[in-house]
């Protein structure tokens, strides 16, 4: 009898052994797991916070020059006119210079023939013209202006017209500038700036103050800061043919009104106004 209670008393004792040394190791792989939990999370705190899923992380865009923004065929066309182009044409009828134009900038011309004839003009018009290396912009202008035709970016379209047409196609856009400022004075100087540079032509600026010299821009500021809400909105007058330029202070924006190429250099002067300003 002694000897199986010795050996009950050794099988007993191997497993108490064993189950101690189980817990024992559970214990230290719990520690080793914390401390790695630890270390992870003190990482994680020195590092970038990662997005949740579902979550989206909001960029600050910049914001449009002027709205309503371009389209995105729009954008294609204005991309288009300031890349490289070339051409050879010799007596080339105008019809087929457009299409080749067309074709190799991957952008969509419309010659408004209607209004050509109007004035005399052909789609036949023989173009000779040889250039390399300079913006498609520029290649229209060299074979338009000789044979008194412009372009102009509408409803999506690169539309070749008479330049008497392209100055009457108005296109009203809102530019926000309470960058610069929000009180009568800059806007009266903003005006200012825009008609002299801009070649925006005749323009007056709040009660009966006229100023300008040339063209036929009509211009208006609204400088009370609660104005009523008729006198917001861009007005063309009869005695004088052209576009509108309407300040809100209410939305810190100008709204004008002119032409294709007009809003063009409105940009450009308003860009490098911009330029300027961020050198100080």
């Amino acid at each position: 009898m002694s000897g199986i209670l010795r050996q009950k008393t050794i099988v007993i004792g191997c497993i108490v052994l064993t189950t101690s040394w189980l817990v024992m190791s559970t214990n230290a792989e719990d520690r080793q797991s914390k401390n790695r939990q630890q270390k992870q999370t003190a990482t994680s705190k020195t590092e970038s916070p990662a997005v949740k899923p579902g979550v989206k992380r909001f960029l600050k865009e910049p914001k449009p020059i002027f709205y309503p923004e371009l389209t995105k065929r729009e954008l294609k066309i204005q991309e288009a006119l300031n890349d490289d182009s070339e051409c050879d044409f010799s007596k080339t009828p105008l019809s087929e210079v457009i299409k080749s134009l067309a074709d190799r900038h991957g952008i969509s011309m419309l010659l408004l023939e209607d209004k050509m004839k109007e004035e005399g003009i052909s789609i036949n018009e023989p173009v000779c013209l040889r250039v390399k290396g300079i913006a498609l912009k520029n290649v229209l202008k060299l074979i338009l202006e000789p044979i008194g035709l412009n372009y102009v970016v509408d409803q999506e379209l690169l539309k070749i017209t008479s330049r008497i047409h392209e100055e009457e196609i108005y296109q009203t856009r809102v530019y926000p500038v309470g960058d610069f400022g929000n009180t009568p004075e800059v806007y009266l100087e903003l005006v200012s700036t825009i008609s002299e540079h801009g070649s925006l032509g005749f323009y007056r600026v709040g009660l009966g103050i006229q100023g300008g010299a040339g063209g036929s821009g009509f211009f208006q500021v609204i400088s009370d800061p609660n104005p009523p809400e008729l006198s917001l909105r861009p007005h063309v007058y009869n005695q004088y043919d052209g576009g509108t330029i309407v300040a809100v202070r209410l939305s810190e924006s100008l709204v004008i009104s002119q032409t294709y190429h007009a809003h063009n250099e409105i940009v450009e002067l308003l860009t490098q106004l911009r330029r300027a300003r961020a050198l100080d």
